[in-house]
């Protein structure tokens, strides 16, 4: 037999609505704390996310004895060949800090960099694209890169980083159709509608062709492939604070979708590509991971080329990120 506690009852409306209150009191002290500290919870983040990304490429290395992700980004624009004269888009500050009129299709260019400003330039930030110098792989470079199966980078077009409408048949002529519509041209980097596609393929629209998205390709890791090389700094101090010797060269590559270490490959990390979000909404914001393949003339042979670092998509490296999470760096 079931007995039944007539006594016991559920709460009233009264006790709901107490606890509703305090819930709301809750709720606003907490938007309280937190309003105009988005850029403190980027920076939480991005130290989180780096931290991943490293301890990720660690794995990804012990499991596939010895080889680093294939496929990253370069942050270039470059020849469909991923050949030709290596150059830098990055105007100086006489020409007005935008991007060329025209990029030649047989040179290399920096992938933006012209301005910290949404809405400006596209690509890269300019704080970003100062902390690099572009430049063709040596010999022992590419073969330090090959060593751990990095083979293969992917690439803008060259074209792309200027804001020459001619850039549109440029982009066909990769596709090799003519059903095409990226609006009313001349947008350069960042007319993009999805900044994070820019270095893959062409997308479908579904109705024109194809929007402004991708814009990318595959090139081979071989000597003289443009690449994005860390500066070293007087010294060798940006080198050395990374823990890496003065002299060793870091090459940048950016962790997009096509990355090994992204996707539904038996090895991959993460389903999306992480991203950071303080950055303009035409401004690249994945992070990037730099290849130390040793030093100038003495590089690293039989598979020693390692990850010595991750930063984000202002430059910043793990240390800085928790130094200004804990406002110890201004």
């Amino acid at each position: 037999m079931k007995f039944v506690n007539k006594n016991q009852g559920g709460f009233t409306l009264l006790e709901l609505l107490v606890v509703v209150g305090i819930i709301a009191i809750i709720g606003g002290a907490m938007l309280s704390s937190f309003s105009g500290q988005e850029a403190t919870a980027a920076r939480g983040v991005a130290t989180s996310a780096i931290a991943g990304i490293e301890d990720a490429t660690r794995i990804y290395r012990a499991t596939t004895k010895g080889t680093l992700p294939n496929n990253m980004e370069s942050l270039v624009c470059a020849n469909y060949d991923a050949a030709g004269t290596v150059s830098t888009s990055v105007p100086s500050a006489t020409d007005g800090g935008v991007l060329p009129a025209t990029a030649a299709p047989t040179t290399s260019y920096k992938y933006g960099g012209t301005s910290n400003a949404s809405g400006i330039g596209g690509g890269m930030t300019k704080k970003l694209a100062a902390k690099f110098d572009i430049a063709a792989l040596t010999a022992k470079q590419a073969a330090a890169l090959n060593d751990v199966g990095i083979t293969s980078m992917r690439y803008a077009i060259s074209e792309a980083c200027d804001t020459d409408v001619a850039t549109k048949a440029s982009i066909v002529a990769l596709d090799g159709t003519t059903s095409v519509d990226f609006g009313d041209g001349g947008e350069g980097l960042v007319g993009i509608d999805i900044p994070n596609q820019a270095f893959e393929g062409l997308r479908p629209d579904g109705q024109t062709g194809y929007k402004y998205r991708g814009i990318g390709f595959a090139g081979t890791i071989e000597t003289a492939s443009p690449v994005l090389i860390w500066k070293q700094g007087d010294g060798g101090y940006n080198n050395i604070k990374l823990g890496a010797a003065e002299n060793d060269v870091l090459i940048a590559m950016g962790l997009g979708q096509a990355s090994d270490l992204v996707g539904t490959g038996p090895n991959a990390a993460f389903s999306k590509a992480p991203f950071y979000g303080q950055v303009g909404k035409d401004k690249y914001a994945h992070y990037i991971a730099l290849i130390n393949v040793g030093s100038a003339g003495d590089e690293f042979t039989n598979g020693e080329a390692q990850v010595q670092a991750v930063v984000d998509a202002r430059g910043d490296f793990l240390d800085e990120e928790i130094a200004e999470f804990n406002g110890q760096k201004i």
